[in-house]
């Protein structure tokens, strides 16, 4: 049976789904487009202003979908097509949305799935998932663009030990690793992942775009900025997110943001 990708909003937020019955959610080459074409329609949809990614069926997911390889991986040619033409505009996608993306992780996390999670910008995970990329035993390596949000989060002694001992982490050493922000018990996650969304949208949309962008940036400009990136970064002050959330405050109401 086919995976699938099923997305469901309500009330602002966008719950995005893996579903590959019998294959711990393994991600297809369908899934991996439909992944894509998902998060690039959250980049216009102003109504959706988070977003949160889970798997079915009790794991997140156990990457790529190693049956296809056969087939959409079979030589140099078309390993770079899967990789750069595939795989990677898919995970840019969902750096690439404007909204808070959070994962909600339990079960197995590994290979794709861990580059899944690494691309939200939030990783709340329930005790028993465990984390990997024990790649090596499949005979490759992570490809580069891959491989730099792995680096960039945890550094290469983590990464090392992912990709070279093959390591699966349990969540509490996935925590201590720094792959993710939080642990809850096993069935706290639904609550903790509420919570978390309630917070975002309880601040400006706007105000979330910003600090999600200004963050990318800073990133992937080695922690430098220029004088144009300073003076775009207070153009919040002409807001109506920006008025609204200091009278609120002085007026001691609750703030209605327009995320504009």
């Amino acid at each position: 049976m086919p995976g699938t990708i099923h997305v469901v909003t309500d009330r602002h937020v966008a719950t995005v789904t893996l579903d590959s019955p019998g294959k711990l959610n393994a991600i297809g080459v369908a899934m991996w487009l439909e992944l894509r074409r998902v998060f690039e329609s959250f980049a216009g949809d102003a109504g959706v202003r988070c977003v949160v990614v889970r798997g079915a069926g009790g794991n997140f997911a156990a990457g790529a979908d190693i049956e296809e390889f056969r087939e959409v991986r079979y030589d140099e040619a078309s390993g770079r097509r899967f990789h750069l033409e595939l795989l990677a505009p898919a995970l840019d996608a969902i750096r690439a949305a404007p909204q808070p993306v959070v994962a909600a992780i339990e079960g197995v996390c590994v290979g794709g799935g861990l580059e899944i999670a690494l691309a939200c910008d939030l990783r709340i995970a329930a005790e028993g998932a465990r984390f990997g990329a024990p790649v090596g035993r499949l005979g490759f390596p992570f490809a580069l663009p891959e491989l730099r949000p792995l680096l960039e989060l945890v550094g290469p002694g983590v990464a090392a030990e992912l990709l070279l001992a093959g390591r699966l982490y349990d969540a509490q050493e996935a925590l201590a690793k720094g792959l993710i922000q939080r642990v809850v018990a096993a069935d706290g996650l639904a609550a903790a992942i509420e919570e978390t969304v309630a917070g975002v949208l309880a601040g400006s949309p706007l105000a979330a775009r910003l600090n999600k962008s200004q963050i990318r940036l800073l990133l992937a400009r080695g922690m430098q900025y220029t004088q144009h990136d300073l003076d775009a970064s207070f153009s919040f002050f002409g807001s109506d997110d920006y008025r609204e959330g200091v009278s609120a405050f002085l007026d001691k109401r609750p703030p209605r943001f327009t995320g504009t």
